[in-house]
């Protein structure tokens, strides 16, 4: 009898250790539902966001870059500002989309870069250096990315629009 009493009081110990119920580990999600939800709010600022989204505003920025819309200070400035934009996002991703969110953003650094080169050029008193040709820079991958985020983001939990 004092054996099964024994037994008894171990099983029951060991049953208490054993528990998924303890208030720990309901308070804390799991990693695959954090890297979810960091990966969501990544996903609901580049498609949703305020004013136009990130998103759609890549793909414009692609065609333009892409077709030579961009010829000037002017046109240019949406390029410069989505660029800043997506490097911000990248800073808050989660991990895993880092990468993804640097190579949508690839030619609009590469024309960042090109018209800052440009701009470092020496040209005579009074005039201004030549903007560049931006129709140069490839944009394939970088509509590839978009198109690999977007299947992130739906592995995520997030219906991209």
């Amino acid at each position: 009898m004092r054996r099964r009493a024994a037994l008894s009081a171990v099983l029951l110990i060991l049953a208490a250790g054993c528990s998924t119920n303890d208030e720990a580990s309901l308070e804390r999600p799991t990693d695959a539902g954090e890297r979810d939800s960091e990966q969501v709010a990544t996903c609901e600022a580049f498609y949703e966001g305020t004013g136009t989204p990130l998103a759609e505003r890549a793909e414009a920025a692609r065609v333009a870059l892409e077709s030579g819309q961009v010829t000037d200070t002017t046109t240019y400035t949406e390029v410069n500002a989505l660029e800043q934009r997506l490097r911000e996002l990248t800073r808050d991703a989660h991990p895993e989309m880092v990468p993804v969110l640097a190579e949508v953003a690839g030619p609009l650094t590469a024309a960042v870069t090109a018209v800052n080169e440009a701009g470092e050029q020496e040209v005579p008193e009074g005039e201004e250096p030549a903007f560049p040709d931006l129709t140069t820079i490839d944009v394939t991958e970088a509509a590839t990315a978009q198109e690999t985020l977007a299947e992130m983001c739906s592995d995520a939990g997030y219906e991209a629009p």
